[in-house]
This record gives C-alpha cells, structure tokens and sequence, in this order.
C-alpha cells in the first residue's frame, strides 16, 4: 500500500508513467532496515500506447526504518537494484525522454509522506545507456556491481562508491577506441547543496589492468560544468596498451616492455544533454623498448610525443591528433617520424617517414612464421600531405603534387614464402 500510494502520486503529477508488479516483505535483505520488495518495475516516458521505456529493473528492495514506520513516517534509507537498464535519449529536437516523462501533468503543492535520506545504495546487473539522436552518440555502460555510502550534513553529502563495470562508445554505428574496456573505480565524492558543485578527491581508476588519477569538479547548477583531470605514469606501457582495440591487446602483450610512460589529459566545460566537453590528451613515451623474448630481437631507445583534442569547437571538424618527435633503434636499423591530423571530417594529414632496417629483423621481431629465410636491408623515406574525402578516399591519388615524395631502396632481399609463388633471391 505504502509503494503504490507513491507510485500512483507521481502518476499523477508527471506526464511519464511508473508500472509496477508485485511487491513484498523482504525482511532481512537490507538488515537492519526493514526492505520491500518491489518486482518488475518500469517507467515509460509518457501514458501513450506504445510509449517507450526509459528505465526497466527486475528488482528492486526498498529499506525502510521501523522506527519511522512506527511513527507514521516513511523514510528510505537504503536501496537495492538487481538487473535493469535505464535509457537516456536526447531526441532531434532537443527535448529528451527524462525530461518529457518528469514533465508535470498538473499544478500540485502537496507534499507527500515519502522522505529520501538514503545511507547506502546497491547495483547489481545494470546497464546505463546515454543516445544522442541528433549526433549519433552512443554511450553504453554495463554495471556489474556498485556500491555506494552517504552521510549527510546541513547543507552537503559526502559519498564513498566503488564498482566495476564495461564500457562501450559507438559513434554513428562504429566502435571507437573505447569498446568493451573493462573499469574498477573507487572514489570519495563531496555535493554542496549551496552551490551544486560536485568535488572528486584524488581517486583511482583501473582501466584494463592500468591504473589512472582522477580528480576535479562538477557544477551540477551550471550544466553539468566539468573541471576534471586524469593523470598517469607507469614504467611499462599498461598506460597505452589500455586504450589497444581488445582484439589486438593480446597480441601486444606478448612483446616484453619498459619506459618512461605518461598519459595526462583535462575535461572542461558543460557536460549536459546537448553539449560536448572540451578535452586536451597529452601522452608519450621514451627511454623504452619492445622485445620479442622468442627470438631476442628488440626495439629499443624508442620514444614519442602524442597529443589529442577536440579543439575550439569541441566537435570532429576541429578535432586534431598527432605523435611527434617518434623515434626507434629497429636492430642496426633505425625509425623516425611523425604523424598529424587534424579535422576529422575531412581529414587533413601531415605524415614523414624514415627508416632504415634488415628484413630479418623485422620478420622476427613480428612472428612472421609464414615468411622464411628472409633477409636484405630497406630504406624508406616518406612524406605525406593531403586532405582525404572520406566518400571518395581515392580520390587522393588521382592528382599526385609535391606534397607526396617516397623513395624506397631495397638491397640484397631474400625471402621465401608459401604466400608468394616463387622465393625472391638478391631483390635489389
């Protein structure tokens, strides 16, 4: 009675619609506290037929104090959340489903007896998703677990939370770097109801086995205003490898590494439905090397200065990533280059190259096996500079110009393989 009382108080007032199915005494679930099952929940953003779901839960077990109960008082102290999804959607028009569901119906100034003054709250088996019709963006959260502790002041909230869960970023339909990366966060949050500013004391993320620095503010009365930084260093290359699509991790992994590793980026400026943060990602690497351990063969004094950001207009045309300054020992070979690009709908890309090494050591360095016996030395020198219509990438090569120069020298090369039809000998 308590549950549909509630429920059907917000029915009233907002233009959503909360269903529920059947709720029962659970209690000792949240002992303590006295909890109340609550089954098959779900919230639709409006009463029409057909009307999609924004947030659906298996389960859901409210704890309540008896004390309060006893006394006429319903007040929540802890809740329970077992197997869901909550879904945010910023339609074309700007609108978005959370806001339309918590639209009111009607003028009201009662004031109910529910109270919130939650001390813990649980996740079990959740999945947050963030889609943005108007740019494509999806953003796809798996929870596996979450665990959070409040404890209230006169005017503020301080939390402790820690989870684990997944992270999936698609972009019009395409995977990004981000896809399927696997997080374990722990951190102390402080909210100030007078100035809705939102403070994350120095606290760890775990990414894929690598561990970064967060720290900052959100302004939750100014649009979700971010100040945030991420920092990290490691003496391997944990750091990078995290950001590596998962199919090629493995493969990465193999190869024995060490380095000087830095990885330090900003996230600034409003964060709400409707707007993109700026972001500045500064990494690099030197003193390092990679080392096949089967056949002893190593790249080393390897060393390079990354940088990447979504620039003035905080969007893909002004978008700009580039690695400078890369710089390798390939056996009694060497490598230098570099690598720019900026506008990332029509990319424009600076590229040099170049590098000198023996075939056998590259063959060997990357497990080659198809490839035997080979040998010779290569040189290579390259420079690149155009602008790429991603709709007609061919288009490139149609008009050749002084921004394209390569010059390949090949000396004494041998290989033999059963992808070729006949083994090259002395290819000069």
């Amino acid at each position: 009675k308590i549950v549909q009382t509630e429920i059907e108080s917000i029915n009233r007032e907002y233009r959503g619609e909360i269903q529920i199915g059947a709720t029962h005494l659970a209690p000792f679930k949240n002992f303590p506290y006295i909890s109340i099952r609550v089954e098959k929940v779900i919230f639709l953003e409006s009463k029409e037929a057909g009307a999609r779901s924004i947030l659906e839960i298996e389960d859901i077990y409210v704890g309540l104090d008896l004390r309060d109960l006893i006394g006429g008082k319903v007040d929540i102290k802890k809740i329970s959340i077992e197997d869901g999804f909550f879904e945010m959607v910023l339609h074309k028009d700007g609108t978005n489903n959370l806001s339309n569901a918590f639209s009111s119906e009607q003028d009201t100034s009662e004031s109910g007896a529910l109270h919130v003054h939650l001390e813990s709250i649980e996740l079990k088996n959740f999945d947050l998703r963030k889609k943005d019709k108007s740019n494509g963006l999806d953003v796809q959260t798996r929870i596996y677990w979450a665990k959070g502790g409040f404890e209230s002041t006169n005017d503020s909230i301080a939390a402790h939370i820690d989870t684990e869960f997944e992270l999936n970023i698609v972009n019009r339909g395409d995977t990004s770097f981000i896809k399927r990366k696997q997080f374990e966060f722990h951190t102390d949050l402080d909210w100030s109801e007078t100035t809705g500013v939102l403070s994350i004391a120095p606290s760890i993320i775990d990414m894929q086995n690598a561990e970064f620095e967060l720290s900052g503010t959100v302004d939750t009365k100014n649009y979700m205003d971010l100040d945030l930084q991420i920092k990290g260093t490691k003496n391997n290359f944990d750091l990078l490898l995290a950001f590596a699509p998962n199919e090629i991790s493995p493969v990465l992994r193999r190869y024995e590494n060490a380095g000087k590793i830095y990885f330090n980026a900003i996230l600034q400026g409003p964060a709400a439905i409707g707007y993109d943060p700026y972001f500045d990602v500064k990494f690099g690497a030197s003193q390092a090397f990679l080392e096949n351990t089967d056949y002893g063969r190593r790249v080393d004094d390897m060393g390079f200065e990354g940088h990447f950001t979504n620039g003035e207009k905080r969007n893909t045309s002004t978008m700009e990533f580039s690695m400078k300054k890369m710089t390798a020992r390939l056996g009694q070979g060497d490598f230098k280059g570099s690598v720019r690009v900026l506008n990332f709908e029509e990319p424009e890309i600076d590229m040099t190259v170049d590098a000198a090494f023996n075939l056998d050591f590259i063959a060997e360095f990357l497990n080659l096996s198809d490839y035997k016996n080979a040998s010779g030395s290569v040189d290579l020198q390259m420079k690149f500079h155009d602008i790429i219509d991603l709709d007609h990438p061919e288009k490139a090569l149609e008009n050749l110009n002084q921004a394209y120069y390569s010059e390949l020298s090949v000396k004494d090369l041998k290989v033999n393989s059963t992808k070729l039809p006949a083994p090259l000998e002395s290819l000069n």
